[in-house]
């Protein structure tokens, strides 16, 4: 049977309030913010929407609660042409709400978040007939049970693991034996081998998951590019020129035009100018989402563009 779904996730989506100051406040300061917004977020909820903007078909398979900001959620999903059939709503239950600062004036952010109330999907909600209608599986480490019962399954049944793997914590062995395409940032390298660049942190990245049938290693470090190695060498990934408002959402809009371009049957060279390109985009405007590009502006913007040196 033909699969119904490009990527399918197993993670965070989270309701983002994203405050944009033109300089962050001391303590015991008070500062008038600029913008206030609500917004979807979270690593592999974004990513879901990356997908569905550029053209994929994605489903969330998780837990959101009955509340306003599990109300949200699932709102924005179907407003984004995210498939919702695979969300449960615990009565009682919240989504993991986050507040994102972004400071203009030093170009940062700043994010805080809550998850005491936000529920996990049920053992029962991640079975092989769910998992099986997706060419992609993504997950992110946040909820490990969950996303490593789905990703043994995947691979079980040949569909293809992206990993969105942000920080080392006790699961990550686990996590690194069950992937097949494994997306860290470069503090992640630094922490667990000690790398120096993101080409070494990738070429250590892949021989930890090589010999567990992992596939490609690749490593972020925003405006200095991505790294890329597999059985056939390795990709140094420039990042592209951009227009930068906000960089809050770009490893996860990176991840998502990933899977959708493993799903797609794209070259490895291809997904990765797609999911540099479309990460550069993204920072035009506040917020995890509000930029996420089309595929046609995504190749548009690839005419022109120009790498940062």
């Amino acid at each position: 049977m033909e699969p119904t779904y490009d990527v399918i996730g197993i993670g965070v989506c989270a309701c983002d309030l994203v405050v944009e100051v033109g300089r962050c406040p001391g303590p015991d300061e008070k500062a008038r913010a600029d913008s206030m917004r609500q917004q979807g977020g979270g690593l592999v909820g974004t990513a879901l929407v990356a997908v569905a903007r550029l053209g994929g078909r994605a489903a969330y398979l998780g837990a959101l609660g009955d509340d306003s900001f599990g109300d949200f959620c699932v709102q924005d999903f179907e407003k984004e042409g995210v498939d919702t059939r695979f969300i449960s709503r615990p009565a009682g239950a919240s989504a993991l709400v986050a507040v994102i600062v972004a400071d203009r004036s030093a170009g940062t952010r700043m994010i805080l978040w809550y998850d005491e109330r936000a529920p996990r999907p049920a053992p029962t909600q991640i079975t092989a007939d769910v998992i099986g209608r997706a060419r992609v599986l993504h997950v992110d480490y946040h909820y490990a049970e969950p996303a490593l019962a789905g990703a043994r399954i995947a691979r079980s049944l040949g569909v293809a693991v992206t990993m969105d793997l942000e920080f080392v914590d006790e699961h990550t062995g686990e996590f690194l034996a069950l992937g097949d395409y494994v997306i860290v940032p470069e503090h992640f390298a630094r922490s667990r081998y000690g790398a120096a660049t993101a080409g070494e942190g990738a070429r250590a990245l892949y021989h930890e998951i090589a010999p567990h049938g992992g596939r490609a290693a690749v490593v972020t470090a925003g405006a200095r590019g991505s790294s890329v190695v597999t059985a056939d060498g390795a990709i140094a990934q420039p990042a592209y020129r951009a227009e930068v408002v906000d960089t809050t959402g770009c490893g996860d809009v990176y991840h998502g035009a990933f899977a959708l371009g493993l799903a797609r049957g794209w070259e490895l060279a291809r997904i990765v100018r797609t999911a540099s390109a479309t990460a550069a985009l993204k920072c035009r405007k506040l917020g995890g989402r509000a930029g996420i590009p089309t595929l046609t502006e995504v190749e548009a913007f690839l005419r022109t563009a120009t790498t940062i040196e």
